[in-house]
């Protein structure tokens, strides 16, 4: 049977995986975590091998990218 602390437990670590996975960039130490909860799930997290963070392909949004570039570009 299981005990009261491990399902505090397991609701804990679901929380933090729902928190993470709607985040756009995950570190290293993150992506672990996540791949472990769901792999099938970690495989929309891309690598940026230049800074080793993961880019999350489901949060991402190419469209809100260039509004952000373009409102840098005209300084504002």
């Amino acid at each position: 049977m299981i005990s009261q602390e491990e399902i505090y437990q397991a609701e804990q670590e679901l929380a933090r995986y729902n928190e993470l996975m709607s985040q756009e960039i995950l570190s290293q130490e993150e992506y672990e975590f996540c791949k472990a909860w769901d792999a099938e799930e970690a495989k929309n997290l891309f690598h940026n091998f230049w800074n080793n963070t993961y880019l999350n392909l489901n949060v991402y949004s190419e469209v809100e990218k260039e509004k952000h570039d373009l409102r840098k570009e005209m300084g504002i």
